[in-house]
C-alpha cells in the first residue's frame, strides 16, 4: 500500500473523532505488519489538527541535480585546452565547482590524466600500460612516446 493511501486512512478516522492511538490500534487490525508506526500516524494526526488537509507529501527539494553538464563538461575542457598545466583546485575555482565534480568531468567524460603536471589524452591501452610497467621493472631503457606508438 502507498504512503498516501495510509494517510488517507488516518485522515478519515482523524475526522471521525478518533485520537493517534486509536487509529494507530485499529490500522494494526487491519494492516498488520504493513501498518505505518504510531509516530507516523502521530505526524500525519498533528498536520490534520493544524488544517493541513492534504494526503499529499508537501514538496521537498531532494538531491540536487548533478553539475557534470554539457555545459560545464565544454568550459572545463575549454580552460584545459588554454592552459594544460592548471590543477583540479584552480579548475574548481574557476568554474565554481566542487573538485570532485572537476575530477568527474576531467577523468569520465574528456578522459584526460594528470601527467608531468599537464593533462593529456589517456594514449595506452590496459597492455600497453602493462608492458611499460614490466620494462621499467625489469630495469630496461626509459620509453619515449614513438616507441609506445610502436608496440
Amino acid at each position: 500500500m502507498e504512503a498516501v493511501e495510509y494517510h488517507s486512512v488516518i485522515k478519515f478516522l482523524y475526522l471521525k473523532g478518533q485520537n493517534s492511538t486509536e487509529i494507530h490500534q485499529e490500522m494494526v487490525q487491519v494492516y498488520a505488519e504493513k501498518c505505518p508506526n504510531y509516530s507516523t500516524v502521530t505526524h500525519w494526526v498533528r498536520k490534520f489538527k493544524s488544517g493541513f488537509l492534504s494526503v499529499m507529501d508537501e514538496h521537498r527539494e531532494g538531491r540536487p541535480p548533478s553539475v557534470v553538464t554539457e555545459k560545464n563538461v565544454s568550459t572545463v575542457e575549454k580552460l584545459i585546452m588554454q592552459d594544460r598545466q592548471t590543477t583540479v583546485k584552480q579548475l574548481a575555482f574557476e568554474t565554481k565547482i566542487s573538485i570532485g565534480s572537476v575530477e568527474t568531468i576531467l577523468h569520465d567524460h574528456l578522459n584526460l590524466n594528470k601527467v608531468s603536471a599537464r593533462w593529456v589524452q589517456r594514449l595506452l591501452i590496459r597492455k600497453k600500460r602493462g608492458l611499460i610497467v614490466a620494462n621499467i621493472s625489469l630495469g630496461r631503457k626509459q620509453m619515449t612516446l614513438s616507441s609506445l606508438e610502436e608496440l
